[in-house]
């Protein structure tokens, strides 16, 4: 595979364009890895450049290594696909008689009709960190006052706390921590020496750590985690780690001769459950996996993105190659960086693409506030170097409100909603904000705390 100088050079006007503090590629071609580099720094604080070797959290990519593991028990006997999750997690309950009917295969494929975390809910998890021996356990147990959303297998709702509850099952059925189960059986099989899935472990010197946009670019101020959370978000691995496991995967489960799953495993992961309905790359949900097709090509992968990170995984086995892509910032920068690297993976000229308005929008906001915000707005709405989409600022809101700043996200909302009188989100959101505002005023205010009139 001819990765031309031109390649560095789009990624790099990528990383400017979006403001991006620290990227990490890595390409594999026919068992061999072909291309692996850092971008920027690790830390907008400590300015440590990133490297292939620099530990990144891959968020949601973390849910095929869940799959994977359930995939070996179900090939040991342990467990069957179609069994009920209630059958062999007697304290996984949920509010509704339902979740008794929920199968292995409907969890891994997000058909079982679980609900999953509002965002603020999950902000509220992740920004208050348990680590001890028992939160995973707490975390299923508190489940039971959830209703279903759907009946089981009705249809496809992602659901990260199905996943969660996948890792204490683990757990559950290895007589291990889930963390020391995923160490033992799948990352080091794997070559994945320098990955895990406990946080406390994670070298901070080589740690690329998440950043968000307030508007001004900054490292979070809280390092997000939860052991609970752990199976379907808070995975850490390296390029060079996420290389090893693309290859793994494009060999149908063996690596250096090590054999990790049997190809019938990934035949069956790779086979379409349910329609996502998001081309190129999220057209069905298989087991475990995101399935598509770029160019006539069949597409296996799986993104990551949240908390300030994104991240993605694809591989493309009819060319026996695949990539990672590991970013320490949260923007839709993921979607223009994934097309750059398929691009040169198929041989073809990578492009830079467009740049979302969020971008420059920020920048006036640091600088000017709203009204530069609104003014930066009237300037580049037909400029055909920007992208103008309803969801770019909704999606700010939440890095926003994870400093504190509901005033500006109201702001942000707003001018959404000058852009796009109809986004039905944004306008519940902004509802939402201005009673949370209110409520936060009337607690601040005299005479308005419980026991005065």
């Amino acid at each position: 595979m001819d990765l031309s100088a031109t390649f560095d050079a789009v990624l790099e006007e990528i990383i400017f364009r979006w403001g991006i503090p620290g990227l990490g590629i890595g390409i594999v071609k026919d068992g061999e890895v072909v291309y692996a580099r850092g971008f920027g720094v690790q830390s907008l604080d400590t300015r440590v450049p990133v490297t292939p070797e620099s530990i990144f959290c891959v968020a949601s990519i973390a849910k095929c290594f869940v799959a994977c593991a359930m995939m070996q028990l179900v090939e040991q006997g342990t467990l069957s696909l179609d069994a009920p999750l209630a059958g062999v997690l007697p304290e996984f309950r949920l509010d509704d008689d339902r979740y008794q009917e929920i199968t292995l295969r409907q969890v891994l494929s997000h058909t079982s009709g679980m609900p999953d975390m509002e965002d603020d809910e999950y902000n509220e998890l992740v920004y208050h960190p348990e680590v001890d021996d028992e939160a995973p356990g707490r975390y299923v147990r508190a489940l039971s006052s959830r209703r279903m959303i759907a009946a089981p297998g009705e249809r496809f709702a992602y659901s990260n706390i199905g996943y969660d509850v996948l890792g204490y099952l683990v757990a559950s059925v290895t007589g291990q921590t889930f963390e020391t189960a995923m160490q033992e059986h799948i990352l080091r099989p794997a070559g994945m020496l320098d990955s895990t899935f406990s946080f406390p472990e994670v070298p901070r010197d080589r740690l690329a750590v998440p950043h968000l946009r307030t508007p001004e670019m900054i490292v979070s101020p809280v390092y997000p985690y939860h052991r609970a959370d752990a199976p379907a978000s808070f995975l850490h691995s390296t390029v060079g780690d996420m290389c090893r496991w693309a290859i793994a995967c494009l060999n149908r489960g063996s690596y250096e001769g090590r054999r990790i799953l049997a190809p019938a495993s990934y035949d069956l992961m790779w086979t379409p459950v349910a329609p996502w309905g998001f081309p190129p790359f999220y057209e069905h949900i298989g087991v475990g996996w995101t399935l598509g097709h770029f160019d006539g090509l069949r597409t296996v992968s799986h993104g990551g993105m949240g908390f300030g990170w994104t991240d993605f995984l694809i591989l493309l086995p009819e060319r026996n190659c695949g990539a990672v892509i590991l970013c320490n910032e949260e923007s839709s920068a993921r979607s223009r960086t994934v097309r750059a690297v398929v691009h040169a993976m198929l041989g073809r000229d990578p492009e830079v693409g467009t740049v979302s308005w969020m971008v420059p929008i920020c920048r006036a906001l640091e600088e000017g506030g709203i009204e530069a915000a609104y003014a930066c707005f009237a300037e580049i709405k037909d400029d055909e170097a920007y992208f103008i989409d309803e969801g770019e600022l909704y999606d700010l809101t939440y890095q926003l409100l994870a400093v504190g700043n509901v005033d500006l996200a109201i702001d942000v909302l707003k001018l959404n909603l000058a852009a796009f009188p109809h986004h039905e989100s944004s306008c519940l959101r902004l509802s939402e904000l201005y009673n949370r505002r209110d409520a936060r005023r009337c607690a601040m205010a005299p005479g308005t705390a419980p026991g005065f009139s």
